[in-house]
């Protein structure tokens, strides 16, 4: 199945200029390959207490609307990690 890696809703602006894209992940325990979010906080950056999320729209709410950090990169994969709109260097969000 070719899925789209990227979201194409929202990006997150990096303080550096960077876009950040909402992107999909394989989970390599189930091969499962969806959004993966987490609230933050202690060990928010793990898969025990992320969630796999696959509807775009679903992802979107999470994060613009009620706080949640999702796994994003740059279109060239140069800058990647968890994102949280307002925290670590994330400015604002533009809405495609």
């Amino acid at each position: 199945m070719d899925l789209k890696i990227f979201s194409n809703l929202f990006y997150l602006v990096h303080e550096s200029g960077d876009h950040l894209y909402p992107c999909r992940m394989k989970n390599k325990d189930t091969g499962k390959v969806c959004f993966r979010l987490s609230e933050g906080g202690k060990a928010g950056n793990t898969k025990e207490v992320g969630i796999e999320v696959d509807c775009e729209l679903k992802m979107k709410d999470l994060v613009l609307n009620q706080g949640y950090a999702v796994r994003a990169k740059t279109l060239d994969k140069g800058r990647n990690g968890l994102y949280k709109l307002n925290q670590r260097s994330i400015i604002r969000a533009v809405e495609n």
